[in-house]
């Protein structure tokens, strides 16, 4: 079950609305289901971030297992995948902002409730904590974009774990978790909530998971195309 906020998170995040304009929000859904799963850009660090600030409801995310590790893990992470990998900057540039960012972002990462992500059979943990978060009432907010040659407006590929996450709680509870899609663009200030989506019923229809995975991007690529292009 995610922990309580640290008071120095809370401080962060009144910090950070004296920076950050508040995006105009445009909720399609109306009221959030609290247990639900919510699939949305990463736009690098903008994504996580302003979902934090701006939805409406607290949440657990998804995020690099790294960034939960030692403070050397993290700065690698940061350095050589995040920065340099993604982003394309040079390596004294990455170094100095990833070497700065490794320090606070434990408690960053605590405060926004993230359970660490792997592409192996550790996953099994992910969606265990996945599940306590939707049983205490949190939805969990994923951010699926296939990102190792970077962050686009328009995405290319989703990964396919939140649908796992979906079909298992199905399975296990017999509810098929609403799964809303969500596109953030801070440059031009919009947070647009989609109507939600069920993969249960995709699945019914004879959808495989990554058909559906693909699904969701089109619904949240969609989102940008009317409300922020």
């Amino acid at each position: 079950m995610p922990k309580a906020r640290h008071p120095f998170f809370a401080c962060v995040k009144r910090v950070l609305k004296i920076f950050r304009k508040k995006p105009t929000v445009v909720n399609l859904a109306g009221e959030l289901s609290a247990r639900s799963v919510i699939v949305c850009d990463h736009v690098a660090k903008s994504g996580p971030l302003g979902l934090e600030l701006y939805l409406p409801l607290p949440t657990a995310k998804w995020g690099a297992h790294e960034m939960l590790g030692s403070f050397s893990e993290r700065r690698r992470y940061l350095r050589d995948v995040f920065y340099m990998r993604k982003q394309g900057f040079g390596r004294v540039r990455a170094g100095l902002l990833a070497t700065f960012e490794a320090i606070f972002s434990p408690l960053i990462y605590r405060g926004m409730n993230v359970i660490g992500t792997y592409p192996d059979g550790r996953l099994k943990g992910t969606l265990k904590k996945s599940e306590a978060a939707l049983s205490a009432g949190m939805p969990v907010v994923v951010f699926p974009e296939n990102s190792d040659g970077g962050y686009f407006e328009e995405m290319k590929e989703f990964f396919a774990g939140f649908v796992l996450l979906a079909l298992q709680h199905l399975k296990k509870t017999g509810e098929d978790l609403p799964i809303y899609p969500c596109y953030y663009h801070p440059k031009r200030r919009m947070l647009v909530i989609g109507k939600p989506g069920y993969a249960g019923r995709l699945a019914a229809a004879g959808m495989e998971k990554r058909e559906i995975a693909g699904y969701f991007r089109d619904r949240v690529n969609e989102l940008f195309h009317t409300y922020c292009a």
